[in-house]
């Protein structure tokens, strides 16, 4: 088994690994940072998802979530709601702001998103998710795409169904998170049913979920998938792509150490700091902060103080002591692969 390339409509994703879209995190500076970091090794990346209900009013933050530079490409843009006509005029302005593909989000389980009749309630109203699609394949020449989970509940998996009414609607390819809307993210991964969706249409389907590391990738290729999404993975593990991508071509991947954890949240900040003010800065360092620096032992008292720094200055501070820290105690520490493999174990645990 290798890595391959697949095509959505015209365009070719090539290697069949995707950035998945997660709320607040995968915005441009984020995937720019995945991207750098696995060279090769990401097929295509996905924004953040977008509320058409802000897009379609102009508000300001967005329409920056929209924004891209041209090495990310290609890059597809994902929006959710419920109102038909603003999908349409959403769709249109996603166009319009060139991005290659168009995905609309029938997967979100968050209540404040489901209430208003977004997300996964779509799955709940199929009818209406019809006319959304019919609407927006009409109203848009690029490849439209759909995110969706295996249905609402263990009595409700209606995704085959769902999948294939999709198709019929012109969705080019469809993302399939194997677990219902109220598992949210415990519990474990259902790839049989990713399977059963792959088995059911004759467009690309890719599977979503508890992919962390080379063996679960692999393990999830088996399923059929044209290729596999990685959100929370690529939160604990920047470097997750690169690192799948070596065990298929049966290369060895050299476990970055963990001074690179320190590195690469420098880098982070340095880029966040080009684009964003200060307060949302801290925001996303802390947030990626609280997940990376999970790969190195004893870490608890570090990362509880540098997501509690203040400021960039002082966060940089803490961070240049912790590195100094690292460097003394490097030897005493245990070897890095056992540490990640113990996390990719984790972060499955925790859904």
């Amino acid at each position: 088994m290798s890595l391959n390339s697949f095509h959505i409509d015209k365009i070719e994703i090539s290697p069949n690994l995707i950035l998945a879209p997660m709320s607040g995190v995968t915005n441009r500076v984020f995937r720019q940072l995945v991207k750098s970091e696995n060279p090769g090794a990401v097929g295509l990346l996905v924004t953040e998802f977008i509320s058409i209900e802000a897009l379609t009013r102009g508000n300001q933050q967005s329409v920056d979530m929209m924004k891209y530079v041209e090495a990310e490409r290609p890059i597809s843009v994902q929006i959710f709601g419920h109102d038909i006509g603003r999908m349409v005029s959403a769709a249109k302005m996603v166009e319009d702001a060139g991005a290659d593909i168009l995905d609309i989000n029938c997967g979100c389980p968050v209540p404040k998103v489901v209430k208003k009749g977004g997300g996964c309630e779509l799955m709940r109203q199929t009818e209406h998710l019809g006319e959304i699609l019919t609407a927006v394949r009409a109203a848009i020449s690029i490849p439209l795409t759909l995110k969706i989970r295996s249905g609402w509940d263990v009595d409700s998996k209606n995704g085959v169904a769902v999948a294939k009414m999709a198709e019929n609607c012109g969705v080019a390819m469809l993302a399939v998170h194997g677990r219902t809307r109220t598992e949210l993210y415990r519990g474990k991964c259902d790839w049989s049913f990713i399977e059963e969706v792959v088995n059911a249409v004759s467009i690309p389907v890719v599977g979503s979920g508890d992919v962390v590391d080379f063996p679960s990738a692999e393990k999830a290729f088996e399923s059929g998938v044209a290729a596999v999404m990685i959100g929370r993975g690529a939160m604990a593990n920047p470097w997750i792509f690169s690192e799948i991508r070596a065990g298929f071509e049966r290369q060895r991947w050299e476990r970055r150490p963990y001074e690179d954890i320190v590195g690469i949240l420098e880098k982070y900040r340095d880029m966040l700091v080009a684009e964003m003010h200060e307060k949302a800065v801290m925001g996303r360092l802390k947030q990626l902060t609280s997940q990376v620096t999970r790969q190195v032992p004893g870490s608890q008292q570090a990362r509880r103080v540098l997501c509690s720094s203040k400021n960039v200055d002082e966060f940089s501070k803490l961070l240049l002591e912790w590195r100094e820290f690292l460097r003394t105690r490097s030897k005493s520490l245990p070897p890095v692969d056992r540490v990640v493999a113990e996390r990719a174990d984790q972060v499955v645990a925790v859904g």
